[in-house]
Order: structure tokens, then C-alpha cells, then sequence
């Protein structure tokens, strides 16, 4: 003889309630316990925000093609003046026991420190160096490195198109 029962459901927005009973009601037992329960789920997250996270893997996606681009453009010239001067680019972030483990030495730029030390006291930042370029300062301009330095710092970081709103200016009324 086939015994009935009755599943009864709850469906929400964030969650789903369930009960099983017999034909007169009273809870069925699921492996020894009552079978009823309630299953709650997070709230469902907005579309702009995973508009948002899509949006800025793409933008770091093209940034890093950009900078492949530029890095394939400068590393025959850069080559023949500093074969190492990319892998200490790309090692930058590590440790130094790490770097000479690579063979590479403890500079980010120049392979010698003396010049190094003299590049950061003529431009203390990567403005300093922009600034020089644009004015058409000899002592930029004699170094491709300088140059591929300059270039790569505007590429890598052009501005933050991701805010969205209006910018109130007249913030910056007393700087004009």
C-alpha cells in the first residue's frame, strides 16, 4: 500500500522553506530527524557592481597588453645598451635574495649603482623626468632608458576613468 505525503515549499527571495508531512500532518521523519528545514541565500548582488569588477579586470588586461607592446617596440634598442635592464624591471618586486639567485644586482635601473644614485638625485620622481623630456633637456634625451621610463609611466597609469558622477572643479577654483 503506497503511503502519502505532502511537500510543502516556501520559495522567497533569499530563501526556500520545505516540510514533508503525512495525510494527516504531522512531520515525517529523514533519517531520523524531522524533515523540515530552511535554506537562506545571500542577497542577490547588483549588476553594476559585477559590471564594475568586469570592467576593471579588462582595463588591467589592456594595460598589461600596452605595456607588453611598448616593452616589444624598446627591447632591440634597449638591448644593446642594457641586456638586463626588462628582467630588472620584472624582478623589481622581489627581494634581493631572490634577484641574485637571477644573477641580478640589487639597482632597479641602472645596472651600475653610481649612475643610479646620480639618476634619482637629477629626477627624484618619474615627474622630474617627464618634466626634463618635455623641455627637451639633453641629459634626458642622451638615455633611451629615460625615455621608455617616461613613456611606460604614461601608459601604466592614464587616468582613472572607473568613478562615476561629476567632478565638482570648483575645488581647485584657488589653483587658477
Amino acid at each position: 500500500m503506497d503511503k502519502k505525503y505532502y511537500l510543502g515549499l516556501d520559495v522567497g527571495t533569499n530563501s526556500v522553506g520545505w516540510a514533508a508531512t503525512d495525510d494527516e500532518y504531522n512531520f515525517l521523519k529523514l533519517k531520523g530527524k524531522t524533515a523540515w528545514g530552511a535554506r537562506i541565500f545571500s542577497d542577490a548582488k547588483s549588476k553594476k557592481e559585477r559590471r564594475t569588477y568586469r570592467s576593471n579586470r579588462r582595463r588591467l588586461q589592456r594595460r598589461k597588453y600596452r605595456i607588453q607592446l611598448l616593452n616589444t617596440l624598446f627591447s632591440e634598442e634597449i638591448s644593446k645598451i642594457d641586456n638586463t635592464f626588462f628582467l630588472r624591471l620584472d624582478n623589481a618586486s622581489y627581494l634581493f635574495e631572490d634577484k641574485k639567485n637571477k644573477g641580478l644586482c640589487r639597482n632597479l635601473l641602472f645596472k651600475d649603482k653610481n649612475k643610479e644614485v646620480e639618476f634619482y638625485k637629477e629626477y627624484p620622481t618619474i615627474w622630474h623626468l617627464r618634466k626634463a623630456l618635455i623641455n627637451n633637456e639633453n641629459k634626458a634625451l642622451s638615455d633611451l632608458r629615460n625615455i621608455y621610463l617616461a613613456i611606460h609611466h604614461i601608459i601604466k597609469y592614464r587616468g582613472n576613468f572607473s568613478q562615476e558622477g561629476n567632478i565638482d572643479y570648483t575645488i581647485f577654483k584657488d589653483d587658477y
